[in-house]
């Protein structure tokens, strides 16, 4: 997956009239991305708290020149307000902060696993991959346009054989913007050409550990 860099992340926590459609698309998908750009944006509430007014006035040309050059970002149109010095030192912090948070913890590499298709004209659908991460393997699964019945409780993923009778439970997906997800750790061993179809169950509260028979979607794996 791609993620913006770390000039526009940093950028993107900041308070702006205009923001990068690619940037903002990204954020709206990436949880990761979204939640660290928050966290950039909460710094930076408390670092321009009480800082420029209406009547502050913009800087001389050399000196925005030279900030956004340092910076490596596009000088923004005049008729933007000044932003304070103490808000160019926070962009200058965060960019140095977002590209450690980049190189250290931006996700691994998925590799598609399976695409999901709707089970008995469900209307859902959903991918799996397999990702690599600090010598574990998971799955990782997402469900979209799921509609299901008022008591479901909660939708659950599977291995399942050729025959549909031999499973394995992967687990609980959670509740992911406007779909689901969950990322399971699966064991480096794990037969899956005994278990070669991926299927989200809808499941509910009733003590019984058995798949529910009512599939959402499913797909094989490869």
């Amino acid at each position: 997956m791609w993620h913006p860099d770390p000039d526009q992340l940093a950028l993107a926590a900041l308070p702006a009239e205009q923001r990068d459609p690619g940037v903002e698309e990204h954020l709206r998908g990436c949880p990761l991305c979204r939640g660290h750009v928050e966290s950039l944006r909460r710094t930076v509430d408390l670092a321009v708290a009480g800082g420029a007014g209406a009547d502050d006035e913009f800087p001389p040309e050399r000196i925005w020149t030279a900030i956004t050059g340092e910076l490596g970002v596009v000088d923004p149109p005049r008729r933007r307000r000044w932003l304070v010095p103490a808000l160019v030192a926070v962009v200058a912090l965060l960019a140095g902060l977002t590209a450690g948070w980049l190189l250290g913890a931006a996700p691994p590499a998925e590799r598609p696993l399976a695409v999901l298709a709707a089970v008995d004209g469900t209307g859902a659908t959903g991918t799996a991959a397999l990702v690599e991460r600090d010598g574990t393997r998971e799955i990782v699964v997402r469900v979209e346009g799921v509609i299901a019945a008022p008591d479901v409780d909660y939708l659950e993923a599977w291995l399942m054989d050729a025959s549909g009778t031999g499973m394995l439970s992967l687990g609980a997906l959670a509740r992911d913007g406007g779909g689901y997800a969950g990322e399971f750790t699966v064991p480096a061993d794990l037969p899956t050409d005994r278990f070669p179809t991926l299927d989200v169950s809808a499941e509910r509260f009733d003590g019984v550990p058995a798949h529910s028979r009512e599939s959402l979607v499913r797909g094989t794996v490869g």
